[in-house]
């Protein structure tokens, strides 16, 4: 039986004999060093499979992708880059790769890959067009996690599909929203947020769908409601968990028969809206309970993003927290501050209950309150202690003392480094002696021939420095 061919094209060799071993017994394999080898090989064969990495010589990966896109008989193409960033994925798959992975990655990831394209091939997949260039949005993270929501947004770039985004408060679900909308068709189109429990619920109807004039007491003009606002464009209906009952019924109406009626008219209303609800509710618990429709529920949840929190993507806290602090130095007019080692490993410790919201707010305060350029642990402490008591004590615990020290002599340098003193290190190592010597003499209950003994030194010794230090002597009991 004669095998399927993979091209593998990439300028690491060493990569390109791994991935060859990998696959050799199932397929045959061809390689690529550079963009123009590999359009020589493509223009020629049909492949069941490309491993593209983005950065090549001569001509780079997108373009090579982009061109496979334009032949009958599209290859699957699987771009392969050091550089997991948002835009990277998202462009990828737009304009049509199969798949997308970050190096270093796993032989099992690969495998997976395979096994995924084996059950759809055959398939003709409809070719994503190039689009023109796009916003890039807030969203940020390299986790793996975040690497598959972002292709999930390429994929979503060109259809008018409803989206249903589910996560906890503060997990990003309106950047998401954003995301989406600025990579579809729809970019140069009007983004309608709707925060659902904002408006009371008299008034909802109303808001969304507009009214007419002397339609309700108070409706003193016509008013046109967020579906009109939002027509060739996208409404994003924040929490759509907390919408009551009887509006449930007129969102269904609208998504199945694209139009509305606004309060007080007979007379339907043609829309052309793309829908994207978001909540942080369990909505199939809903329905099960009769709180939410499960018609409505089915006609949002044609696709299904779920967003992490925050205490499951914290291999993403550097990058958010680095993007917080250029953001707020602009915005504050402000020289950019550094997170110091301490800091970070402070931030990747605590869970987070608001999630991206409530570091982005951490970030904020200290840059704000801290005269330092320098962010410690101690800037944090009191602001996240406001959701976890225990934080500073668990900290503490886990730390190795060679850390523990080390961050407190540099929150020491940084508070004094401006002020008179001139000799820090006579300073430093005159408090860490005293500190040593009281405990010591608590620990033995003032026996100075035993902490003498303890700190390997003799008894006049300790005597000069209780003297020096002005420690409190308590007699033995």
């Amino acid at each position: 039986m004669k095998k399927h061919k993979i091209l593998i094209v990439d300028d690491e060799q060493s990569l390109v004999f791994v991935l060859k071993k990998l696959l050799e017994d199932e397929f045959t394999i061809e390689t690529a060093s550079d963009g123009e080898e590999a359009l020589s090989y493509i223009k020629n064969n049909p492949y069941f499979a490309i491993f593209l990495d983005i950065r090549i010589p001569k001509i780079n990966g997108m373009e090579v992708l982009a061109y496979t896109r334009k032949l009958d008989d599209k290859p699957n193409v699987i771009i392969m880059t050091a550089q997991n960033t948002m835009v990277n994925a998202i462009d990828a798959m737009k304009k049509g790769a199969y798949d997308y992975i970050t190096k270093p990655f796993e032989l099992e990831e690969i495998l997976g890959i395979i096994e995924k394209i084996k059950k759809n091939y055959g398939l003709n997949h409809k070719e994503l067009e190039k689009s023109e260039d796009f916003l890039d949005t807030l969203l940020v993270g390299k986790s793996k996690i975040m690497q598959e929501v972002f292709k999930t947004i390429g994929k979503l770039s060109h259809n008018n599909i409803t989206v249903l985004i589910l996560g906890e408060s503060g997990t990003g679900k309106e950047l998401v929203a954003r995301a989406i909308h600025l990579n579809s068709v729809r970019s140069d189109k009007p983004f309608i947020v709707v925060n659902t429990p904002s408006i009371p619920s008299e008034l909802l109807e109303s808001e969304l769908f507009g009214h007419e004039k002397g339609s309700y007491t108070g409706a003193n003009e016509k008013k046109e409601g967020k579906f009109i606002s939002a027509n060739g464009g996208t409404i994003f209906l924040d929490e759509i968990g907390d919408m009551p009952l009887n509006l449930q019924a007129k969102l269904l109406r609208a998504i199945q028969e694209k139009e509305i009626e606004p309060v007080g008219s007979n007379k339907p209303v043609k829309i052309d809206v793309r829908i994207i609800a978001a909540t942080n509710k369990n909505l199939k618990s809903m329905v099960k309970n009769a709180k939410f429709r499960e018609d409505l529920y089915y006609r949002l949840n044609v696709i299904e993003i779920t967003l992490p929190p925050l205490r499951e993507r914290k291999s993403d806290i550097p990058i958010l927290a680095d993007f917080f602090i250029k953001k707020f130095s602009q915005e504050l007019n402000m020289p950019e501050k550094q997170l110091s080692a301490d800091a970070l490993s402070l931030l990747q410790s605590y869970n987070f209950p608001g999630n991206i919201r409530e570091l982005e707010n951490a970030i904020r305060r200290c840059m704000v309150m801290s005269p330092s350029t320098l962010l410690n642990s101690d800037d944090f402490i009191e602001i996240l202690n406001n959701g976890e008591n225990n934080l500073k004590d668990k900290k503490t615990e886990t730390d190795p003392f060679e850390d523990i020290i080390k961050r407190k002599i540099k929150n020491y340098i940084e508070k004094v480094k401006d002020t008179e003193i001139n000799d820090v290190y006579k300073s430093i190592m005159g408090l860490t002696e005293k500190i040593i010597i009281e405990e010591i003499l608590n620990l033995y209950n003032f026996n100075q021939l035993k902490v003498s003994k303890l700190m390997g030194i003799n008894r006049n010794t300790l005597r000069k420095k209780i003297k020096e230090y002005k420690i409190a002597v308590k007699k033995q009991v």
